[in-house]
């Protein structure tokens, strides 16, 4: 996106509110608070005439940006506080999570501060690195407000109003959301984002690197505690995480309006972990999601992407099935050295692939 060539008289009005209310936290200066806050708005309306951004309810930018988030009132009791990831693959530095004000879902951006101050930086004809990206983040993280305010015009009364009593149900939507909301949130924010492919695939080849050897770690550990639940939270995240970072990559590509594609350096680290066929999998589902968006009926749909995932976990020597009393079935066995067929399982989901779609 060229800011100085744009010809935004051809763009829609801006749909965001009339009034954005921001909370500009630990700025060394009230004066400094109020440039950032100042741009980043006029930013939003700018993004707003490509985006919907008509349930945005407010934007926090901090410094302490843990702390903000972890403080952010969503409008519902007993919600967990929110937190980023901050691991030695992913550190966040945005977040747009679902709030309710006054009966209606609507999104909160907030955004840590040092990854946004550089949007000051728009003066003359060039703009740096340091703009781009923090124009991107803002766009990103703008991108969820559509995504959020989409799946609540679709399936009313489900976003902080519905609990979801099975365990395998409860793991399985979660994989959904993540994959489906960054895919989404990335395709739709394509525009904004110069140079972002590269560290999108960057991330993935990160956690497809570790994927294989922290699942036989947690594996090998489970053959000592013998605890179900730990073994479900310490081998599905590290195979299920390279879908949820594909999904950026291929919602980036969707996004754009030439012929990019995966670079052979990242097909060759898909291929390695042996993801290929997953990834394939993947890009399938979300496609397919992407061109039905207008016409979703029932939150099942989102499953096909829920089976890639169980594909993954079968690969990596784990199934996570429905069991009574929304209760979960769990086994865990060594691929390399186990059948699972020998031991009675199979990939029950195949057979309602074609009934999720």
């Amino acid at each position: 996106m060229d800011l100085a060539s744009e010809d935004f008289d051809d763009l829609p009005p801006p749909t965001a509110p009339g009034s954005i209310s921001f909370s500009m936290r630990n700025f060394a200066s009230q004066e400094g608070a109020n440039r950032v806050a100042n741009k980043l708005s006029s930013y939003i309306r700018l993004i707003s005439r490509y985006l919907d951004l008509s349930r945005l309810d407010g934007v926090t930018v901090a410094y302490d940006y843990d702390s903000a988030l972890a403080e952010l009132d969503r409008g519902v009791e007993g919600l967990r506080p929110l937190s980023r990831s901050n691991d030695d693959q992913l550190i966040g530095v945005g977040m747009a999570p679902a709030v309710i004000r006054e009966g209606v879902v609507k999104v909160h951006i907030v955004l840590n501060a040092p990854y946004v101050e550089d949007i000051e930086k728009d003066e003359g004809d060039e703009h740096d690195e340091e703009f781009w990206a923090a124009l991107y983040l803002l766009a990103h993280e703008c991108g969820h407000v559509q995504v959020t305010s989409d799946k609540d015009r679709a399936f009313p009364g489900m976003i902080l109003q519905h609990a979801v009593s099975s365990y395998e149900k409860a793991i399985f939507m979660q994989v959904n959301e993540a994959c489906w909301e960054e895919y989404a949130a990335c395709r739709l924010s394509a525009v904004f984002g110069r140079g972002r492919l590269p560290l999108y695939e960057e991330g993935l080849c990160g956690v497809l690197g570790v994927a294989r050897q922290r699942a036989a770690d947690a594996r090998e550990a489970f053959w000592q505690h013998r605890d179900l639940n730990r073994a479900v939270a310490e081998i599905a995240p590290p195979l299920v995480e390279p879908l949820r970072l594909a999904s950026y990559v291929l919602g980036h590509i969707d996004g754009l309006t030439d012929d990019t594609s995966i670079s052979e350096e990242t097909k060759k680290a898909i291929a390695d972990a042996g993801y290929t066929d997953f990834v394939d999998d993947l890009a399938s589902a979300l496609r397919s999601l992407w061109e039905v968006r207008r016409e979703w009926t029932h939150i099942g749909q989102f499953d096909i992407i829920g089976d890639v995932a169980r594909d993954a976990l079968w690969s990596g020597g784990l199934t996570i099935r429905p069991a009574a009393n929304d209760g979960a079935t769990i086994n865990v066995w060594e691929p390399n050295e186990v059948d699972p067929f020998d031991m009675g399982l199979a990939k029950t989901w195949l057979a309602t692939r074609d009934g999720h779609s």
